[in-house]
C-alpha cells in the first residue's frame, strides 16, 4: 500500500518552504486590532454590523470584513496550491481554508461568533459571560506552558516537544470538555466555543512553525534517536499543523521509508497519509478521518473502493490498524 503514496507524493525529501501569503490586506477597520502579525478581537466591536440596527458606516464595515474573509482564504488556498505542485503534488486546496495565512485564520473565526445570535445586545451578553470560562482555561494553559518553558540550549529535544504538545493538548481537551459545563445557555456556550478554536488555531500556527524548523533541521531519524515517545509527541504536532499541509507532505515523505523499514509505527503514516490526501485531494485512503453522518461519526470522502467495508478493512489491517467499526467504537454514539 505505502508503494501507492510513494507515487501520490513523487518528490522526495524535505525542503525550505516560505510561508508568505499573497493574501488580500485586511480593511481599515480592522487595524487596531492586529499586532505583530496576529488579530486580536479585543470588545469584538468590528462585527456590531452583523446586527439590526447598526449604523450605515458599522455595516459597510462588517460586509468589507466578509469580502476580506472570503478573499483571503482564496489567496492562501492559491499559495498552498503552488507550492504543492512544486512538490509534485497535484492538489486542490481547498478555497475555505485561510493556509498560510494567519490573521485571515484568526478574522474568520472571530467573524463566524455572531451567527445564530438574533441582537447586538445578545451578542455583548454572550461574549461577556463566556470570557470568565474562557481565562480560567487560559490562565491553566498559561501556567502548565510556564513551568515547561524549554531553552533549546540546555534542554533534551523530548523536552522541547512536551512543552510544544502540553498546551496543544490542553486547549484541545478544554474545547471538549466546554459540553460539560453546566448552567451555560447556547449563546455564552457557542461564544466560549469560538474563543477556544481561536486559541487551538493560535498553538497550532505557532507548533507547526516550531515542528516544521525541527524537521528542516534535524530530520525524522534524529527524532526517533531521541526516542518512540518524543517521535510520536512530534507526529501529533505535524498532524494538527492543517495550516500547512506543504509541511505535512514534506513530513510524511520523511516518513515514508521509516513506517516502512519498521522504524516508525505504520498507523502513524497511515493516518497522516489520509489528514494530507484530505487536504490535497478531498480524499482519503484508511478511513480515519471522521465527519458527523446522520448524528453518527463516520469516515469521510473515500477514494476508489473505500466504501466496500472489505476493502477498508483490508487496506487498515496491512497498516496495522482495526476495523473501522472497531475503530468507531472509540467515539460517541451520537454527535
Amino acid at each position: 500500500m505505502m508503494a501507492r503514496f510513494r507515487m501520490l507524493f513523487l518528490l522526495a525529501g524535505l525542503s525550505t518552504f516560505s510561508a508568505a501569503s499573497a493574501a488580500t490586506a485586511p480593511p481599515a477597520v480592522l487595524t487596531p486590532f492586529i499586532h505583530d502579525g496576529s488579530f486580536e478581537p479585543g470588545d469584538y466591536g468590528f462585527v456590531q454590523g452583523a446586527f439590526p440596527g447598526a449604523t450605515t458606516q458599522q455595516v459597510a464595515d462588517w460586509k468589507a470584513i466578509k469580502a476580506y474573509g472570503k478573499a483571503c482564504m482564496q489567496d492562501a488556498a492559491l499559495v498552498q496550491d503552488a507550492e504543492l505542485k512544486k512538490l509534485g503534488v497535484a492538489a486542490s486546496v481547498p478555497e475555505e481554508s485561510g493556509y498560510q495565512d494567519h490573521v485571515c485564520m484568526q478574522v474568520n473565526m472571530a467573524d463566524s461568533v455572531p451567527d445564530g445570535m438574533k441582537s447586538w445586545e445578545d451578542f455583548q451578553r454572550a461574549i461577556s459571560r463566556s470570557l470568565p470560562y474562557f481565562q480560567t482555561y487560559e490562565i491553566a494553559v498559561h501556567d502548565a506552558t510556564k513551568a515547561l518553558e524549554s531553552d533549546q540550549t540546555k534542554d533534551t529535544l523530548e523536552e522541547q516537544i512536551t512543552a510544544h504538545v502540553v498546551p496543544d493538548q490542553m486547549w484541545r481537551f478544554s474545547a471538549e470538555s466546554r459540553e460539560k459545563i453546566i448552567g451555560l445557555d447556547a449563546p455564552t456556550r457557542s461564544a466560549l466555543k469560538s474563543r477556544l478554536i481561536s486559541a487551538i488555531i493560535n498553538v497550532d500556527w505557532d507548533n507547526s512553525h516550531w515542528a516544521r524548523h525541527v524537521l528542516e533541521t534535524q530530520g525524522w531519524t534524529s527524532v526517533l534517536k531521541a526516542g518512540h515517545k518524543p517521535a510520536k509527541m512530534l507526529w501529533t504536532l505535524v498532524q494538527h499543523a492543517d495550516v500547512d499541509p506543504v509541511f505535512q507532505v514534506m513530513a510524511l515523505r520523511q516518513l515514508e521509508p521509516l513506517a516502512r523499514s519498521g522504524q516508525f509505527p505504520k498507523q502513524g503514516y497511515a493516518l497522516l497519509t489520509d489528514r494530507v490526501m484530505l487536504a490535497t485531494t478531498g480524499k482519503q485512503h484508511y478511513g480515519s478521518q471522521l465527519s458527523c453522518q446522520s448524528h453518527h461519526y463516520a469516515p469521510i470522502s473515500l477514494d476508489a473502493g473505500g466504501d466496500n467495508p472489505k476493502t477498508l478493512d483490508a487496506r487498515r489491517a496491512d497498516m496495522n490498524l482495526p476495523p473501522e467499526a472497531t475503530y468507531l467504537k472509540r467515539f460517541p454514539p451520537h454527535c
